[in-house]
C-alpha cells in the first residue's frame, strides 16, 4: 500500500510553476497485474480494492502503461476501474463509498441515480438501446427492494402465504390433496411464509442491490469506454481479457448502424448481463437459507411489474395452473392463479420472459412511438420511484389478478 500512494501521488503532481521542478514519473509497477477482486461488485469500490477510485487519480497511470507498451491483460484492473469510476462520477455516485453491504437505506439513492444514468445515455444514444430497457425497468425494481422494508413486508409475505394456502384448501377440500403437485416455489412460500426474519429480508436486499452494482461495473465501463474511444476502446478491453469475443462482436453490431445489427447487439449485451454477469449471483440468493430464499425470490416475481408501456408482468405473462382430480367422479379441477409460473432467479425462465415479452415491447416502443418513449425517459427519476411503489401500484396489481384468475371444472 505504501508503494501505490507513492504511485498515486506521482502520478498526481504537476511540475511546479514557481520553481520549475518536475517530479519523476511514476512507477507502475504497483499498478500492474492487479487482481480484479471485487468483479461480482459485493463490496465496497471498484472492481479493484487497492486501486484508487478517482478518475482524474486512475488516467495518468492509465496513460503511463500505454506509453511503456505495457501488455493489455497487465493492466486490465487499472482498464476496467478507471472506466468504472469515468461511469460513476458521470452518475452521480462516489464509487469509494458504494457498499451493498450497507443495506437499502445507504443505497437508495446510487440505485435512482443508476437509473436516471441509464435513462440519460439511452436519451443521447438512441443506439443504447440496453440502457434504455434497463433504466425504464430499473425503477420498477427499485422500487420493490425499497417496499421490502422490515415490518410491512413480513406481513405482506403471511398474507401471501395465507392466501395459497386458502388456494391449495379449496382444492384440497374438493378433489384429491393439491398441494403435494405444487410447483417447488410454492411449496417454500407456504412452508416458510411464517418464519421469515427481518435479517432475511435485509440480506435479500444486500444481495439484489449488489446484483445492480454488479451489473453497472460490468456493463457500464463498456459504454463510457466505447463513446470515448469507439471500436478501439472495445478491443483494448477484449485484449486485456476485460470481455470476451461475443461481446466484442456485439459491439460491432451496435457499431454498425444497421437497425438490425444494432438490435442484436444489444441484446447479446443484455444476454451478457444476465447469464455472465448476474446469473450465479441470483441462484445463490435464491439457495439462500433454503426455502427462505426461494420464497423471496419467487414473491419478488409475483410483484415484478416492469414499467415499459406494453409489457404484460409475469403473474399475466405466465400465470400458474393447479390441477386437481375430484375424488369421487374424477372431473378435473383447474385454476389459473394470479401467480408466476417462473421464479425469476431462474436463468433461463428469466431470460424467456425478458425475451418474449420485455425486448419486443421495448423495440415497439423504441420504433413506433419515440415520443412515449421520450416523455417515459425524461420524467423525474424520483416520480417514477414513486409511481412504482406498492401503494400506488395496488388498484393495477387487483385488477392484474383478476384478469388472470380462471376456474374450471369438467
Amino acid at each position: 500500500m505504501r508503494r501505490l500512494l507513492v504511485t498515486v501521488l506521482a502520478a498526481v503532481t504537476v511540475t511546479l510553476g514557481v520553481t520549475g521542478t518536475a517530479f519523476a514519473a511514476p512507477d507502475l509497477d504497483a499498478v500492474l497485474d492487479v487482481p480484479r477482486s471485487n468483479l461480482d461488485s459485493e463490496r465496497v469500490g471498484g472492481v479493484a480494492p487497492d486501486l484508487p477510485t478517482e478518475p482524474d487519480v486512475l488516467r495518468p497511470l492509465l496513460d503511463g502503461a500505454r506509453a511503456a507498451n505495457v501488455e493489455p491483460e497487465r493492466y486490465a484492473a487499472l482498464l476496467h476501474q478507471y472506466w468504472l469510476a469515468v461511469a460513476a462520477r458521470n452518475a452521480g455516485i462516489d464509487l469509494s463509498r458504494w457498499d451493498p453491504g450497507l443495506g437499502l437505506a445507504a443505497n437508495e439513492q446510487n440505485l435512482k441515480n443508476t437509473f436516471a444514468y441509464y435513462q440519460k445515455l439511452q436519451r443521447e444514444h438512441p443506439e443504447f438501446l440496453w440502457t434504455g430497457q434497463g433504466g425504464l425497468a430499473g425503477p420498477s425494481f427499485g422500487a420493490g427492494i425499497m417496499d421490502v422494508d422490515l415490518a410491512r413486508v413480513v406481513l405482506g409475505v403471511r398474507e401471501v402465504r395465507d392466501a395459497l394456502a386458502g388456494i391449495t384448501r379449496t382444492l384440497d377440500d374438493a378433489a384429491a390433496p393439491a398441494s403435494a403437485r405444487l410447483p417447488e416455489d410454492l411449496q417454500a412460500v407456504l412452508a416458510v411464509g411464517h418464519t421469515i426474519t427481518p435479517e432475511d429480508i435485509a440480506d435479500f436486499q444486500v444481495r439484489v442491490i449488489a446484483m445492480s452494482k454488479h451489473i453497472f461495473t460490468d456493463l457500464l465501463p463498456q459504454h463510457e469506454a466505447y463513446l470515448a474511444g469507439g471500436l478501439d476502446a472495445i478491443d483494448e478491453f477484449r485484449r486485456a481479457g476485460i470481455i470476451d469475443d461475443r461481446a466484442t462482436r456485439a459491439w460491432h453490431d451496435l457499431a454498425s448502424g444497421d437497425p438490425e445489427r444494432v438490435v442484436r447487439g444489444n441484446t447479446e449485451l443484455l444476454y451478457r448481463e444476465q447469464y455472465q454477469s448476474i446469473a450465479d449471483q441470483w441462484d445463490a440468493t435464491r439457495e439462500a437459507g433454503g426455502p427462505v430464499g426461494r420464497a423471496l425470490t419467487y414473491l419478488s416475481t409475483f410483484a415484478a411489474d416492469p414499467a415499459i408501456p406494453g409489457v404484460v408482468p409475469p403473474r399475466e405473462a405466465s400465470p400458474l395452473t393447479l390441477t386437481a382430480a375430484d375424488a369421487t367422479d374424477g372431473a378435473q379441477w383447474r385454476l389459473q392463479t394470479p401467480l408466476p409460473a417462473f421464479n425469476w432467479s431462474d436463468r433461463d425462465a428469466r431470460w424467456d420472459y425478458i425475451t418474449t415479452r420485455m425486448l419486443p415491447a421495448y423495440r415497439a416502443l423504441s420504433e413506433d412511438r419515440p415520443a412515449e418513449l421520450a416523455a417515459a425517459l425524461s420524467k423525474p427519476i424520483d416520480q417514477q420511484f414513486l409511481e412504482q411503489r406498492a401503494l400506488l401500484r395496488l388498484v393495477p396489481l387487483l385488477q392484474s389478478m383478476a384478469r388472470t384468475v380462471q376456474v374450471q371444472y369438467n
